[in-house]
């Protein structure tokens, strides 16, 4: 039992001495965890990058700025349009001659004025002789001349005749021939005028220098709007004259007052005669 005790005063003097040695060394004692203690998390260092420096700001990209769209120019006088049930689909008109010697349809091909059973008289007679594509689309002459009692007017881009044996209205646009084409077109259409009714549309202002067309005229040029389009304002009043009226093979020649100029009317369409072309104002040569 002795021994047993100087051992353990052995170790505990020991025990001491080493104790008492870790005092001395100035070390921090090594703390004892307790039971369920757990050990604190390490905190991680971020190191933060230095702010860069802002320069002047971008200067943003222009905008851009579509052209305006120019506008389409401006055509020519319209053509005008072709009334519902009154004028039919127009034609060709004829042509040189095929180097038969025929015209489209086996048609003769421009007689000479010597080739007809006679010429035709006085002013027509000039025109015609004159005139080459009068000749090709008329042909011969067939009878004499007759007169009608008849109405003329001008307008800006064309010409209106009233024929009372027919009880019709002429209307004959220039616009085609004004561009330096050779032909123009005409249309007949009835003339449906009586006493009583508007002689002109007192709401219509026509510019100035200009008239507005009156009576029968005035009533065909107001309730078509292609006639309108066709020929435009009146530019002088209505002339009533006795025109000179000369048949020939596939058309007609007409006067106007004071027997110039002269017009030649070649229909295009089957019977009736409500549309075809003319060539003008033909004055004698």
């Amino acid at each position: 039992m002795k021994t047993t005790l100087l051992r353990s005063t052995f170790v505990l003097v020991a025990l001491a001495l080493v104790l008492g040695g870790c005092g001395r060394s100035g070390a921090a004692p090594t703390p004892v965890l307790g039971v369920g203690s757990t050990p604190g998390k390490a905190l991680a260092t971020i190191w933060l990058s230095p702010t860069p420096q802002v320069g002047p700001l971008a200067t943003a990209p222009p905008t851009f700025t579509p052209a305006p769209t120019l506008p389409l120019p401006t055509l020519g006088a319209a053509q005008p349009t072709l009334p519902i049930g009154t004028v039919g689909p127009l034609q060709e008109p004829i042509s040189t001659p095929t180097p038969e010697g025929t015209l489209p349809g086996g048609t003769p091909a421009t007689p000479a004025p010597g080739e007809c059973a006679s010429a035709p008289p006085d002013v027509f007679g000039q025109v015609w002789g004159g005139n080459a594509g009068a000749r090709e689309r008329l042909g011969c002459p067939v009878g004499l001349p007759t007169s009608r009692t008849a109405a003329y007017q001008d307008f800006e881009h064309g010409f209106m005749f009233w024929i009372e044996a027919e009880n019709s209205i002429y209307v004959l646009s220039n616009t085609a021939i004004e561009q330096a084409q050779e032909t123009d077109t005409w249309w007949r259409l009835d003339d449906t005028f009586a006493e009583g009714d508007p002689v002109a549309d007192d709401t219509l202002t026509a510019p100035d220098g200009l008239l507005q067309p009156e009576r029968g005229f005035g009533k065909v040029w107001r309730n078509n709007g292609f006639v309108r389009e066709a020929v435009g304002w009146a530019t002088g009043e209505e002339e009533g004259y006795e025109a000179e009226w000369l048949d020939f093979e596939r058309g007609w020649m007409l006067t106007s007052p004071g027997g110039e100029p002269v017009f030649v009317l070649i229909p295009t369409v089957e019977s009736p005669d409500n549309s075809g072309v003319h060539l003008g104002p033909q004055f004698v040569p």
